[in-house]
């Protein structure tokens, strides 16, 4: 029987790069979803945000924006940047409405 010890600065070091990708996917995401809005005033595209829970958008008239009420996205813009990106595997519910 062989036991390997890990290093703990290795599982550190795994953990702190692992993070740091999740972290560079969640702003990816965001910037697709912030070029993928559209603009009348800048504030539903200015409203993406990462709240350490999920991608959110506050602004009122986001889910009207996201059902096709401009002429500049299609409907279900949201769910098909997100789906666009290779990382994303859909695992159930993609877009909540709250």
């Amino acid at each position: 029987m062989m036991t390997i010890k890990v290093n703990l600065d290795l599982e550190k070091e795994i953990q702190k790069e692992s993070e740091k990708k999740i972290q560079n996917l969640i702003n990816t995401l965001v910037e697709d979803l912030k070029k993928e809005t559209p603009v009348k005033t800048g504030k539903a595209r200015d409203g993406w945000k990462y709240n350490g829970k999920g991608i959110i958008n506050d602004v009122p008239y986001i889910d009207d924006l996201n059902a096709g009420s401009s002429k500049q996205a299609p409907s279900h813009f949201i769910e098909k940047t997100l789906l666009s990106s290779a990382a994303v595997k859909p695992n159930g519910v993609i877009v909540s409405n709250k």
